[in-house]
């Protein structure tokens, strides 16, 4: 961890719990705020990386999302989705293999990240705002909508939910997604010195926002339920979603695929060869990519 980020987070945290004595009534609000402000990414440049993209926003509860696409109006388009604190940036190792596939690629900054508007946003947003650029990438002819999805970790969670909402798509392909979300908050609150009373009275004012139990965002349970043609892509040693989440995903998924990639971690399995040629043929229907996820895991062990 560089030195300046380990300050901010010391300087976040004593903010914290300079809060929690002072304004206790407050500190649900001042947790909940902090769990769902995305940190900033260092280091990537929007500009260089889609000199050759058509720019545009799409407006979602009143903010503007930047959005990016490539290739002819008229093909069938694939969404790429990224993740907690990414930018659409991280997914630019798919656009070229896309397009030699005959798609049009779009891909869009999150709210709250990037050069979108807000500041505060969470996973049943990331899964309403792919609903919305779904909605304003429609065709311009028939068969020319959105195709699939290409979705990376908080993304790919939320892609999942944006799919048992209703989200109409052939295929998805989630890497490194995780599941287990109130298992998140518990290690989200040990990383912040949080009490577990101070962390369970964050959790309800987050569902309360969204108006939905968190519980019910976890995507192994929702994936039996699942229709779409599926591709699990995970890191056996990602340090962020531990593999058993994406496993126990696929496993869940009716037909999904789990490919298992090895010492690629949860950021640079995006930038493999591996990684995007195994999305593109999979979305485009030219390979099956890996094995049926297996119907069953062995028994358990703790995740966290």
């Amino acid at each position: 961890m560089r030195l300046g980020h380990a300050m901010h987070q010391i300087s976040t945290n004593v903010r914290f719990f300079t809060g929690a004595l002072l304004l206790p009534e407050f500190t649900p609000a001042l947790a909940e705020r902090l769990f769902l402000t995305p940190p900033k990414p260092r280091g990537q440049s929007h500009f260089f990386d889609f000199l050759d993209a058509r720019s545009s926003y799409v407006i979602h509860r009143g903010r503007h999302l930047a959005t990016w696409r490539w290739g002819p109006a008229d093909a069938p388009a694939v969404l790429l989705v990224h993740g907690w604190g990414g930018l659409a940036a991280q997914m630019r190792g798919f656009v070229p293999r896309l397009l030699a596939s005959g798609f049009r690629v779009i891909a869009y900054d999150q709210p709250a990240h990037g050069l979108s508007e807000g500041r505060l946003t969470g996973l049943p947003d990331f899964a309403d705002v792919l609903g919305a650029v779904a909605r304003a990438h429609e065709g311009v002819r028939p068969h020319s909508g959105v195709r699939a999805v290409i979705a990376h970790s908080l993304g790919a969670a939320g892609a999942a939910v944006a799919l048992s909402r209703g989200l109409d798509v052939e295929r998805a392909v989630l890497i490194g997604a995780p599941s287990d979300f109130v298992g998140y908050t518990r290690r989200f609150a040990r990383w912040h010195w949080m009490p577990e009373r101070a962390r369970r009275r964050m959790q309800a004012a987050i569902e309360e926002r969204f108006g939905v139990p968190m519980a019910e965002l976890e995507v192994a349970r929702l994936a039996p339920r699942l229709r779409t043609q599926a591709l699990l892509i995970h890191d056996r040693f990602d340090p962020v979603s531990p593999w058993r989440q994406g496993a126990q995903i696929a496993s869940a998924w009716p037909g999904a695929r789990l490919l298992t990639t090895k010492g690629l971690g949860h950021g640079r399995i995006l930038e493999a060869e591996l990684t995007t040629h195994a999305a593109a043929d999979f979305v485009s229907g030219r390979s099956d990519v890996a094995s049926p996820a297996r119907t069953a895991l062995p028994d358990p062990a703790p995740l966290y």
